[in-house]
């Protein structure tokens, strides 16, 4: 079933929330990022599916984003409230409510779902890209604080 498909039938474009989870993928201090189609850079991750666990979002959004198989995840933060409000350009409307997860814990070979990214690829932690989607970079930088904690 596609949840967001769902929501819109019964609700038009009135403001929603969704829920979703992105992970910070990294190694050797540098984090994978997906080039989105909206022309972003961003964390891997996506809206829940309905009943979907925020864990088994973020690993379903990493192999189909990126072919990948992602374990051991951990928390970083979360981001929502009315900062996260967002209106795409066919006017639907939503608050996106959404955890945001960790893991150095991952196995495949990277392979970029075209329809959904121009391309996927690590960056070093000091020398991330511009353009980043706001929410992800503010998480990000809580993963980063946390790092330069231990």
């Amino acid at each position: 079933m596609n949840y967001i498909k769902y929501m819109r039938d019964k609700v038009g474009t009135a403001p929603i929330n969704l829920s979703g989870a992105v992970t910070i993928i990294h190694r050797d201090k540098q984090i994978l990022l997906q080039h989105r189609k909206n022309g972003k850079w961003g964390l891997i991750g996506g809206i829940s599916e309905l009943g979907e666990s925020l864990e088994d979002t973020a690993k379903r959004e990493a192999y189909e984003e990126t072919g990948l198989s992602i374990q051991n995840l951990k928390l970083v933060a979360t981001h929502s409230g009315r900062e996260a409000f967002i209106q795409v350009d066919n006017g639907d409307q939503f608050y996106s409510v959404t955890i945001c997860f960790e893991t150095s814990d991952f196995s495949g070979d990277i392979c970029v779902d075209l329809e959904e990214s121009y391309e996927v690829n690590f960056f070093d932690y000091d020398d991330l890209p511009d353009h980043m989607v706001k929410s992800h970079l503010f998480m990000i930088n809580k993963f980063l604080e946390k790092c330069n904690e231990s």
